[in-house]
């Protein structure tokens, strides 16, 4: 069933193809028509290269009018020019003294000529365009006196608009004892989209323009019902009798010619505004021109229309080639059918008959006679001025399209002026060699074509636009795309990009104590996939970029055209695919087989252990077993070295830092061996302890476990304590808190419930520059793909990925606000601007220093010297606690009876409150043993 319904539309399809292409008549009554270039032939000032400017002609003073028009630069120009076809001498107007003024800036405007007997013999002028202003006043330029008068209009009228339909057919005489003339206006856009075709007026001029009565000229619209509603803009249109002609343009906001429609429209004054429709026979045109058939020689003659120049898109229209050609179109208005016509070209200096070029806006006018020349009576011309091609280049050239006074209707026929059959050039050209053209065929939708089987991947950034509504130029004219695959999936990889990037800085270390050191493993093998998800799609659509280009330039210069990077979005697209995709990697890889560690040194290698019993491997790799799972280990860090008990707690204190190369060296032989150091098992002191030393582990923490006169009878226990401190692991259990066993300290010690926090940290100087690099590099491919999803006319993904960039950068700036990652160029600045750095205050001093000038020992804070450790100490297994992490016990049994114990305890906190403190720092006596030999 559903083969069957896909086959009836398929016939459907066919048979309205070939009526369509039977809608075209190869036997219309033409007069022979050739272009000839005026644009060398000129002299004076002439006008800029514009763009939908307002042309007119008065066949007394033998002046062309040039008024307004877009320059190349966008703006809306107020210029009065005037060509004497007599001298092709161009000039400005010399206006009375009083008399000078002239209408706003425009472009767009519609305009006619206005020629009562002896009232008014004018040019007048409707609304327009000026910036994305829609104008509605109406004015007349006189071309006896050259001045420009403002039309007084009576309330009521058409709405501001540009590019509409219309204007005044100069065959239809005046009427009324005021001698009016009327001036029809149909559709145009304004400010907010294009208007209907069905809202149809005229405007009634009546009273004198001159010198003398400036201001005397006077207006009245009146609209006209029409049934047919419309929306067209860009669209052609003229007048013929009391019908206004509208042929191609666009029914959306749209400025490009893939949007123009192939329908013609005629709507009727005379029979209220009823619209009919022609056959579509030319391909669909955008921005071109339609004049009258002026040429008197047939009364045939009198209801054709010419549709001159125009763009199209050549990537869904096949005309033939007759654009490039000179091709001009004929609308038969009665029968409702088209005649397309290659007219003969000028052959210039060179003998190779050329015509003009594609454009669009350019303005045209039509006179019953020869506009130029010597003899005024042999022809009909139509006068063609300016335009934009399809490279974006504006035009000021001038071009004449002679009917010469004959009537041709097959290919190859020949008139009676044909001569010799050689063409002539210039303005006194007579017709010879002057033939005919017809096209057997209307131009016709090309189908789409799907891209290759083997070309179905997408790209890394934009580097085409849209397909049937963008498409880019080059320098040469031709009009480059690519196929809908590639414009999906460009800016899909730079989606993928951002996210991922997102989560690899949360999977990174923060300053936060939870996550302060190592990697979130889940969240960043995430990342990983779709930074492999985007590269691919990158790869891969770059490579469609490339196959599935195609040019919509003329057929005879594709074969040899080489359409790889001839537009700047391809170069672009492929400089920053480099960039990101190659150039980023490959320095990621570098920086990675530098062996760099986070904080730029180098990694250091492992160190080659022994098992000797006289190496000091074995004594490591027992202390190693002794520590915690996750904490790590002194032989995988440095082991900081303290001068003295104070450098424990501030870091500008005289610290210094052994590796594991320092203590254990796998290159030239060691000069000697520390052999005699034990295992350090717990044991008790030389003396008897009362009961409450008895409750206590036999080993001792800290150095203030130790009373004084114990450190002055055993200095070897001080030794091996202060050794066993530096190598005492810290157990990853509970901290507990536990008080000195000198309770004379406690005034002396700040104690301290703060979380450990991370600071933010600085990465290598080599990282800084690749991070930046990467997202400069970044953020340029997101501009770009902005700037490309913009051209596509399709506002909905571009204002998607321009929130999608704006959140990433969000997440950006709020990951570094909260310190992620710890180790970033951002988050160090983003913390520098949120906490800034604190002033240093000088310590407070005690009431009463003691003095120290005189001793010859190490200086030491103002805490107690008996306490080595911070006041919290994390919790273990020792001699009395029997469940690991359990607290110690701080509560002694006091005894009745002193011992000598006791009581120099006591003496020494005596002597702690009056500031008195003794510090010993004993010498450690090694055995040295030559190595043992390799």
């Amino acid at each position: 069933m559903a083969i069957g319904l896909a086959g009836h539309a398929l016939l459907l399809f066919v048979l309205v193809a070939v009526t369509r292409a039977q809608a075209i008549s190869t036997s219309m009554g033409l007069p022979p028509l050739q272009w000839l270039s005026l644009t060398n032939l000129t002299t004076g000032p002439a006008p800029p290269p514009l763009k939908d400017a307002s042309i007119g002609y008065d066949d007394a003073t033998r002046n062309l009018l040039i008024f307004g028009g877009e320059s190349a630069d966008g703006l809306a120009q107020a210029s009065t020019y005037l060509l004497n076809l007599d001298t092709l001498v161009w000039t400005t107007p010399s206006s009375p003294a009083n008399l000078g003024g002239s209408p706003p800036a425009r472009s767009a405007a519609l305009s006619g000529e206005d020629f009562a007997a002896n009232y008014r013999r004018g040019h007048v002028l409707i609304g327009g365009r000026n910036g994305n202003t829609a104008l509605s006043d109406v004015w007349e330029f006189d071309y006896l006196n050259q001045f420009w008068s403002e039309v007084n209009m009576s309330p009521g009228g058409p709405s501001p608009r540009w590019g509409a339909s219309g204007g005044i057919d100069t065959r239809v005489a005046f009427t009324g004892p005021t001698y009016n003339n009327t001036v029809y206006l149909a559709g145009g856009t304004d400010g907010d989209g294009p208007l209907s075709i069905s809202d149809f007026w005229q405007l009634s001029l009546s009273g004198t323009l001159s010198s003398n009565l400036p201001n005397s000229t006077s207006g009245t619209w009146e609209r006209i019902s029409a049934g047919k509603s419309v929306y067209l803009t860009g669209q052609a249109g003229t007048v013929v009798n009391q019908q206004v002609i509208a042929a191609g343009g666009c029914n959306t906001t749209s400025t490009d010619d893939s949007c123009a429609l192939q329908s013609t429209y005629v709507l009727n004054a005379n029979l209220g505004g009823t619209a009919t429709t022609a056959a579509s026979c030319p391909a669909p045109r955008l921005g071109a021109a339609l004049a009258q058939n002026l040429n008197g020689f047939s009364t045939n003659f009198a209801n054709q229309v010419f549709l001159l120049s125009g763009l199209f898109d050549e990537s869904l229209w096949n005309d033939g080639g007759g654009s490039q050609q000179g091709e001009v179109d004929v609308l038969d208005i009665n029968g409702g059918v088209w005649s397309r016509v290659l007219a003969s070209g000028d052959p210039g200096k060179t003998g190779k008959a050329v015509s003009p070029s594609p454009r669009e806006g350019a303005a045209a006018l039509s006179f019953a006679k020869n506009l130029v020349g010597s003899s005024r009576s042999t022809a009909a011309d139509t006068i063609l001025f300016g335009g934009r091609d399809s490279s974006g280049t504006y035009l000021s050239e001038l071009w004449i399209l002679r009917a010469y006074n004959d009537a041709l209707s097959s290919s190859g026929q020949k008139w009676s002026g044909f001569g010799d059959g050689s063409l002539q050039t210039g303005v006194n050209a007579n017709g010879a060699g002057v033939k005919n053209t017809y096209m057997s065929t209307c131009a016709s939708a090309i189908a789409p074509t799907g891209t290759h089987s083997s070309s179905s991947s997408a790209s890394p950034a934009p580097t085409v636009t849209n397909g049937p509504t963008s498409t880019h130029s080059s320098k040469n004219g031709s009009v480059y795309d690519v196929s809908v695959s590639h414009k999906v999936l460009a800016p899909a990889s730079v989606v993928l990009l951002l996210p991922a990037v997102v989560l690899l800085r949360f999977a990174l270390p923060s300053t936060l104590p939870s996550q302060h050191n190592g990697r979130h493993s889940t969240i960043f093998y995430a990342a990983v996939i779709l930074i492999v998800a985007a590269f691919g799609t990158g790869v891969a659509g770059l490579a469609l970029s490339f196959t599935s280009i195609t040019s919509t330039a003329s057929m005879h210069k594709q074969s040899s055209e080489n359409i790889n990077l001839t537009t700047g979005h391809g170069k672009a697209g492929l400089a920053l695919f480099a960039c990101l995709y190659g150039l980023v990697p490959i320095l990621l890889a570098l920086r990675y087989m530098s062996h760099l560690t986070d904080d730029g040194r180098a990694e250091p290698q492992r160190p080659r252990t022994r098992t000797s019993s006289v190496d000091t491997a074995e004594k490591l790799q027992s202390i190693r077993a002794l520590n915690s799972g996750g904490r790590p280990t002194p032989s995988t860090l440095p082991r900081r070295r303290v001068h003295s008990w104070g450098g424990a707690f501030w870091p500008g204190s005289r610290t210094s830092v052994d590796s594991d190369s320092e203590r254990s060296g796998t290159g030239s032989p060691r000069p000697f061996e520390v052999v005699n150091r034990p295992q350090r098992p717990a044991r008790a002191g030389n003396h008897n302890h009362s009961v409450s030393h008895q409750l206590r582990p036999m080993t001792a923490q800290s150095l203030g476990d130790m009373n004084w006169m114990e450190r002055r009878r055993s200095l070897s226990a001080v030794g091996e304590l202060d050794y066993r401190l530096s190598q005492n692991p810290q157990p990853g259990g509970l901290l507990t808190p536990v008080t000195p066993d000198v309770q004379s300290t406690l005034g002396l010690v700040m104690s301290t419930t703060e979380p450990t926090t991370f600071q933010p940290e600085l990465p290598h100087s080599f990282d800084i520059a690749l991070h930046t690099f990467f997202h400069l590099a970044l953020l340029a491919i997101c501009a770009f793909s902005l700037a490309a999803l913009w051209s596509l006319k399709s506002r909905a993904p571009f204002f998607v990925f321009l929130v999608w960039t704006c959140l990433f950068y969000g997440f950006i700036l709020l990951s570094a606000w909260y310190g992620r990652p710890r180790r970033s160029l951002l988050t160090v600045i983003v913390s520098r601007i949120r906490q800034p750095r604190p002033t240093t205050e000088p310590p407070t001093q005690p009431a009463s220093p003691a003095p120290q000038t005189h001793l010859d020992q190490y200086p030491f804070p103002s805490h107690s010297p008996y306490v080595h450790q911070p006041p919290f100490r994390a919790t273990g297994v020792d001699d009395v606690s029997t469940i690991v992490g359990s607290p110690r016990s701080v509560e002694e049994e006091e005894d009745d009876d002193e011992d000598d114990d006791v009581r120099q305890q006591r003496m020494e906190e005596e002597m702690a409150r009056r500031d008195v403190s003794i510090v010993t720092v004993p010498r450690r006596k090694l055995w040295i043993a030559n190595p043992e030999l390799a």
